[in-house]
């Protein structure tokens, strides 16, 4: 650590593993007790405390106060108009891939415990729907890629690139407290880490993220639009011809043929996806072979808060879907 004057700077250029934990950690336990209660009052609002005051303040205001180079460690680099055309693509077809693992995660859930509905709103109108883009999509997909993709996926990339996507993404993941919104999420952060380490821009995986939030609303839209009778379904169960497990494997397989082809055609669009400039060298074919290195070389005792903060995930998954 260097002090100049009133200027700190931190001779370490991106934070510990032990300190994001804790961050994580402190991150969590606001979310789940402010958070959670300014989402009970309303829904929209309170979406915007979480995204802003808990989640993005916070972790640009102990990125400063520690002395690291935001630029560095959120990656605060332009991107290039071919990249900014081919990430909506990418993301577009990626979305059929994380509500597939999604929905195998549901079936586990309906043999054990029992579905939630989700706690945001269906926007019936086009305020509403202005609304929900600006809070679900723009928010959230600044906010936390800040944190995700900035922060997190920054200090975890000491022990490689592959373990920093990764960890940060099963992090990412873990920080919805939604069992049945866990394997999508996870899926989408090691995508949406893939690209900003690829373009070395966290302005890509604000993109993607903003994209995808803006798709899951207007499919929820147009779903809510859909006449379905709900009583339909369950005299088909009833009747004993086809149980609701059976339905929903039957939906899984569908699903799961569209989230291959997409799968197949998000593989050939991250291929054409241009590589962005490092802060010191054009990212070349030898750097990308760096994401297949794992060094695991982090002390047991950091990885403390992320045992609490899975306890606290049990602990809600138990309550809200089992109980």
């Amino acid at each position: 650590m260097i002090t100049g004057g009133n200027t700190m700077i931190n001779n370490d250029s991106r934070p510990s593993i032990l300190e994001s934990n804790l961050f994580y950690l402190f991150t969590a336990v606001i979310f789940l007790t402010l958070g959670a209660y300014s989402q009970s009052k309303d829904i929209y609002s309170g979406l915007l405390i979480t995204e802003y005051i808990i989640i993005l303040f916070p972790t640009i205001f102990y990125l400063k106060m520690r002395g690291y180079s935001l630029k560095k460690v959120l990656r605060l680099n332009k991107i290039t108009l071919k990249q900014a055309l081919i990430l909506p693509i990418i993301t577009i077809f990626s979305y059929p891939i994380g509500v597939f693992f999604n929905y195998l995660m549901i079936i586990v859930i309906n043999l054990f415990g029992k579905i939630n509905p989700t706690p945001i709103p269906t926007p019936e109108s086009t305020q509403e729907m202005i609304i929900g883009l600006f809070v679900i999509a723009i928010s959230a997909g600044i906010c936390e890629e800040i944190m995700f993709r900035g922060f997190m996926m920054k200090a975890y990339e000491k022990n490689g690139t592959m373990y920093g996507i990764i960890s940060s993404a099963i992090l990412f993941g873990l920080f919805h407290f939604n069992i049945q919104n866990l394997l999508g999420p996870i899926f989408l952060g090691i995508l949406f880490g893939y690209i900003v380490y690829k373009t070395n821009s966290i302005f890509s995986g604000i993109i993607t993220h903003i994209t995808n939030n803006s798709i899951a609303l207007v499919v929820s839209v147009l779903v809510s639009k859909v006449n379905i009778d709900p009583e339909a379904t369950s005299e088909i169960a009833a009747s004993g011809v086809i149980s609701d497990t059976a339905m929903m494997l039957i939906g899984a397989i569908g699903i799961g043929f569209i989230a291959i082809v997409s799968g197949v055609i998000v593989y050939f669009l991250l291929k054409l996806l241009p590589k962005g400039e490092s802060d010191e060298t054009v990212i070349d074919s030898d750097v990308e072979e760096e994401m297949l290195s794992i060094r695991p070389k982090t002390n047991i005792i950091a990885f403390l808060p992320i045992f609490v903060v899975l306890l606290l995930f049990g602990y809600m998954t138990y309550i809200y879907f089992i109980a």
